[in-house]
């Protein structure tokens, strides 16, 4: 179900609305990019409405409206496009919909992978409090889970701006003596003491080819999160986190259809 995302009915209407964006010289908005922000709409906790992520969301693309029916009809694309990303997160299935594991399509789709982890970490950045909480102020959430989010989310971030990768990690030689004695004729001799293009650039491969684990690590912090919110987020409407919608409840997307009927069929 996850590839499906990638192939949606609502691709076309808003790749349309990304040819005519207004991004910088040099950026480009992509359908990948939106589908990796609703990805992290969808997965944090809590209660965030369309009026907490709609106005980021089209701004980290460029996108802008001619009139209020140009407007309804980007909604009308962008919402069921949310509604299915969020089925695949209440299903428990991992939001990635790239399959990294297989090294070469990952090598291939890579700048489709980086577009979709800008906007999956443009999300999450809406929610510091959440995925930089620290572990006081997270006693419910196991504290191996918020181990393995804190030590995830660095990885995003550096797929997102691979400039700040000498930020994230200061000290290349780690990362080189795990990873790149492994390739067939390193030695020690070529290891660098400072960050420089070539092994930025590989240090942002190496991301790229563990963002299914990085995106099933946040997903399954989120869930323990989650778990512990207060009744009034807990029920919060289908916009919110994870919140499974009722085939026979009213369609979120305002169609005045039941669910099963519009966008759930």
């Amino acid at each position: 179900m996850t590839d499906n995302l990638l192939e949606t009915p609502e691709r076309a209407a808003i790749e349309d609305f990304l040819r005519r964006s207004t991004v910088k010289e040099g950026q480009r908005a992509t359908y990948e990019r939106v589908l990796g922000f609703l990805a992290g709409v969808v997965i944090t906790p809590g209660r965030i409405m369309p009026s907490d992520w709609l106005q980021p969301l089209l701004d980290l693309n460029g996108i802008v409206f001619d009139d209020i029916d140009d407007a309804n009809r980007f909604m009308g694309a962008l919402m069921p496009l949310y509604n299915r990303s969020n089925l695949v997160g209440v299903n428990g299935e991992n939001l990635c919909p790239f399959d990294v594991d297989k090294t070469a399509e990952a090598f291939d789709a890579r700048e489709q992978i980086v577009e979709w982890a800008i906007g999956f970490h443009g999300a999450l950045t809406l929610r510091p409090d959440i995925w930089g909480a620290e572990k006081h102020e997270t006693r419910h959430v196991p504290a191996k889970l918020l181990e393995e989010a804190h030590a995830a989310i660095p990885f995003l971030w550096a797929l997102a701006e691979p400039h700040a990768i000498p930020e994230i990690v200061p000290d290349p030689v780690p990362f080189q003596r795990s990873l790149l004695k492994r390739v067939p004729g390193w030695t020690e001799d070529m290891q660098r003491e400072t960050w420089d293009d070539e092994l930025i650039d590989l240090f942002s491969l190496y991301c790229v080819g563990r963002l299914k684990e990085t995106t099933e690590a946040l997903q399954r912090y989120a869930e323990a999160y989650g778990r512990q919110q207060s009744v009034e987020s807990a029920s919060s409407q289908p916009f919110g986190g994870k919140v499974k919608i009722g085939r026979n409840d009213p369609c979120p997307c305002a169609s005045g259809k039941k669910f099963k009927k519009c966008c759930g069929a």
